[in-house]
């Protein structure tokens, strides 16, 4: 490891603005439909403690000290608002004195500080917003005096709205909320129809708020871009759109390839074995999972081997790592869940509990040992509106082949109409636990093959680019045909990109211009590092400096190269 101080010659001057953001939390559903309640902005008095998680913050790119000057609340989706005003309402904001998942039922007791003046204290108006889903933002509030809250410190985003005097007319709105805090990484605590109560109820059913911020004066800031080569995806994926589907009576057969993926294709003719008579089901209910089921074989798939899985009443099976119920809704959801996924749809759906009828049954085939069952039988989705509910019949079957087992997703009849998530659906198999995304992929189109997961070089800073701190560069999945890698550091961005391919190394990018301020040989891998020291001299505020990797690796392509991500660094005093 080796270890730079820049130089103020070497950096050219290159002020930000402070431009107005906004950022969306919880983060899972900044462009997705959540949940629902009319118990915050409701047709009476109200006090909600809402606690957002740093990491809906961090894991959006925003760590730095932000100032928080406004506050927005999304109608649920496909709603009309009530047009009412609030004569008098409060929103203070500070830092938590609780963990989210851990807020205590007492007010007091869940702030770092003592109730002073409001951020803001007046009427609030609600306004007519599209009925989309997700819908629009229904009540804007400007803050008189903003609020300066630093992610990156580890305290949850405490805000508290209180709600003095009853509407008019006397009216409430449902919003957008979360609904699992250990999923959403939200939560509150309310008491409802009274302002003056010292404690109140724990809700998981947090406000989606929109915070508009600007980063604040001084904030050192730096953030990721561009992607490193070559990242590989042993992941295979649709995703579809509510209510749209193309799945029922087909069958998606996937067999493991010789490049360490899938290899899926799809057919007509479901062949659904339904469960013998006298099979009991998982007993399985609403955002549930099993216990683990132990199979009568050794499961392989790409990159792995289980005996046990875990049924997700939501349309999938969790083959490895930690497996927690998911009504998906993204494919960032699918490919960041802790857990290897099979997934023949993963949707909120609606099992029937102890009723255990329309439910999820494993069971095994009564002719053939080699072929083990999870079949979802006429089970609705979550909130279908239509009456009856439509229901969805489909099974994963799973082959033992010896070392070279295969799946068979088969569908009877299928219906993705849940009111989460907009109803959309995500069929095929996740790596999980960050697995690279290939993208959408029409299934029924013809063969569809993945590879063995590769993810591309990637740099990394450990922190903000303070004057009078260190930062380490970290450059990461090195391959082990790597010779050594090259850090650079330049003044000069290219974002987008500039292909490489023109010298021989196609999918490879340059995100900095040269001439390089200073660059470092790393030996090693699969990581390797270079410190870079900031001066503590106040030329340095405001200005930029800009990172890459780059891999010598002549089995990489012609031009025996590799690049990796980049990363923007704005210096600041905080």
């Amino acid at each position: 490891m080796h270890k730079f101080t820049l130089s103020a010659a070497a950096i050219a001057l290159s002020v930000a603005s402070l431009a107005a953001q906004t950022i969306t939390v919880p983060a899972a559903f900044a462009a997705a439909e959540g949940g629902t309640t009319g118990n915050v902005w409701r047709a009476g008095i109200n006090r909600v403690q809402c606690f957002y998680d740093t990491t809906n913050f961090t894991g959006q790119s925003t760590g730095q000290p932000i100032v928080i000057s406004a506050v927005e609340f999304r109608l649920a989706g496909a709603l009309a608002a009530n047009i009412v005003t609030y004569p008098s309402v409060e929103i203070h904001l500070q830092n938590a004195a609780v963990d989210f998942l851990t807020p205590t039922t007492t007010f007091a007791t869940n702030r770092s500080a003592a109730l002073g003046t409001p951020n803001y204290s007046g009427p609030v108006t609600t306004v007519a917003v599209g009925g989309t889903t997700p819908n629009g933002y229904f009540i804007s509030i400007p803050l008189s005096t903003p609020f300066t809250y630093q992610p990156e410190l580890g305290q949850d985003l405490l805000m508290e709205i209180v709600i003095n005097a009853a509407p008019a007319p006397l009216l409430g709105n449902t919003i957008n909320t979360g609904f699992s805090a250990a999923t959403h990484f939200a939560n509150s605590v309310r008491s409802v129809n009274s302002t003056t109560a010292l404690t109140g109820s724990v809700s998981a059913f947090c406000p989606v708020a929109r915070f508009t911020y600007t980063d604040a004066p001084g904030a050192a800031l730096k953030s990721d871009y561009g992607v490193g080569c070559y990242d590989r995806a042993a992941s295979i994926y649709e995703e579809f759109a509510g209510s749209a589907n193309d799945l029922s009576g087909q069958k998606i057969t996937f067999t493991q390839n010789a490049q360490g993926g899938y290899d899926a294709v799809t057919t007509p003719g479901a062949a659904v074995v339904l469960p013998p008579a006298g099979t009991i089901g998982l007993a399985l209910g609403d955002d549930a999972i099993s216990a683990v089921q132990t199979l009568p074989f050794t499961f392989n798939f790409p990159g792995g081997a289980s005996t046990g899985l875990i049924v997700d009443s939501n349309g999938s099976l969790g083959i490895a790592g930690t497996v927690g119920t998911s009504i998906g809704g993204s494919a960032a959801t699918l490919l960041g869940l802790p857990s290897v996924r099979l997934a023949a749809s993963m949707q909120d759906l609606l099992p029937d509990g102890a009723t255990n009828v329309a439910n999820v049954f494993a069971h095994a085939d009564t002719r053939n040992p080699s072929i083990f069952y999870y079949t979802w039988l006429n089970v609705p989705c979550f909130g279908s509106i239509a009456v009856p509910a439509p229901t969805s019949t489909f099974q994963i079957a799973l082959i033992d082949n010896g070392t070279n087992d295969s799946v068979e997703f088969r569908y009877q009849t299928l219906v993705n109409d849940s009111n989460s998530n907009t109803g959309i659906a995500l069929t095929g198999f996740s790596r999980g636990s960050g697995a690279n995304n290939p993208g959408s992929s029409d299934l029924t189109a013809g063969t569809v093959s993945s590879v063995a997961e590769l993810k591309g070089l990637k740099l990394a800073a450990s922190a903000r680019p303070v004057v009078n701190t260190s930062m380490t560069f970290t450059t990461s999945n090195i391959p082990a045909s790597t010779a050594f890698t090259l850090y650079v550091l330049s003044v000069g961005q290219i974002n987008p990109g500039v292909d490489l391919g023109i010298i021989g190394a196609p999918g490879c990018n340059a995100y900095i211009q040269l001439p390089e301020v200073l660059s470092n040989f790393q030996i090693g891998g699969p990581t390797a590092t270079t410190v870079v020291s900031i001066p503590n001299d106040p030329f340095f505020v405001g200005q930029s400096f800009y990172s890459q990797a780059i891999g010598l690796d002549a089995t990489a392509n012609a031009a025996g190269i590799t690049s990796s991500s980049a990363v923007s660094c704005l210096m600041g005093s905080l």
